[in-house]
């Protein structure tokens, strides 16, 4: 199905915003140009737009827009992220993730105040996985050391994250795709995530 769309008279009236700012944001690049749909009508051209898009990602431009430069929405929105930068203080800003998975973050690394897309990811997994799983913060210590020195030599995130603990110790394993893996009977699955997932949940979010 098609998605709803909204004229844009009707658009500026709905999010109180002007013509030009609206043009503005799409010459920086914070509107895609594929977005602006042009039909015509009874009384002529007009200009329209998928409705359920374009009021979420104006919602996520007024609350970005005092937080982050042009710059950084623009990495934001763009279909590759990967060489997205931002200050740590401006990222706890955005409260993507909890407090206790940025101190585990940088209690790894403590010097590290400009991130990449990666170490972003590397805490919304183990954010995800505190919430859910209620993996302790050495666990994900644990998850962060091996998925920051895994993200940084492979592109691809087609990976399955397994956290097991056998005799109380923790061990972290990735396994590639969908492969099936087989543990001891005294091996005990704690957590799991789909990293690819987690990268498509976490750029919606970002870009949404």
């Amino acid at each position: 199905m098609d998605d709803k769309l909204i004229s844009k008279k009707d658009l500026l009236t709905k999010e109180g915003i002007s013509y030009g700012t609206l043009y503005r944001w799409k010459r920086q690049g914070l509107i895609p140009e594929s977005w602006f749909i042009h039909k015509a009508t009874e009384i002529g051209q007009a200009t329209f737009f998928p409705e359920e898009k374009i009021t979420a990602r104006i919602a996520r431009i007024k609350d970005l827009k005092s937080e982050l430069s042009v710059d950084q929405m623009q990495e934001l929105f763009s279909a590759n992220v990967e060489s997205f930068k931002i200050p740590m203080q401006d990222f706890k800003d955005l409260e993507i993730v909890g407090r206790m998975s940025i101190t585990a973050f940088t209690s790894i690394f403590p010097m590290k105040d400009l991130l990449d897309f990666n170490d972003v990811f590397g805490m919304y997994v183990v954010d995800h996985l505190m919430k859910l799983s209620g993996i302790y913060l050495e666990d994900a210590k644990q998850v962060l050391r091996l998925l920051c020195k895994y993200l940084s030599a492979e592109a691809s995130k087609e990976y399955q994250l397994i956290l097991l603990r056998k005799m109380g110790v923790p061990m972290t394993v990735l396994v590639r795709g969908e492969d099936e893996i087989l543990l001891e009977d005294n091996a005990e699955v704690i957590a799991c995530a789909n990293l690819g997932e987690f990268e498509e949940a976490l750029k919606d979010q970002l870009i949404a």
